[in-house]
């Protein structure tokens, strides 16, 4: 016997498969909600990539830099650097004690220093302190 207390008279729909206490809409707003969450989690993801990408693209340029400071500078003749380091045992002795004496090595260092720091803030904008 055929039950029809869910069909719809002279459609020719048959509703006994849809729960119509709220079940299918709270059914279809889950499916909704799912695709939606699903849609935030995608860009989300594609957010954290291309944020993974941009960092190591700009570590690539620093990189690529690097190196071609390297080849640069392994491209220097330092021979009349080592040299002239060489000459320093050529010093004579009293002369070598009088220079630590009077504390060149100490000062040759605080100037160097004082000379880089300078040139290092001559680099970062708006701080070129008059020089």
């Amino acid at each position: 016997m055929r039950d029809d207390r869910c069909a719809v008279p002279g459609a020719g729909v048959d509703l006994r498969g849809l729960n119509m206490d709220g079940g299918f809409f709270t059914t279809l707003f889950a499916k909704l909600s799912a695709i939606v969450a699903w849609f935030a989690s995608l860009f989300v993801n594609i957010f954290i990539a291309a944020w993974d990408i941009l960092r190591d693209f700009v570590c690539w340029i620093f990189e690529q830099i690097c190196g071609l400071a390297l080849a640069a500078v392994s491209g220097l003749d330092l021979a009349g650097i080592t040299n002239g380091i060489a000459s320093m045992g050529s010093i004579p002795a009293n002369a070598m004690f009088v220079l630590s004496a009077v504390g060149l090595g100490q000062a040759l260092a605080i100037v160097s220093s004082a000379i880089l720091i300078r040139f290092t803030l001559q680099l970062i904008p708006f701080v070129r302190l008059g020089s």
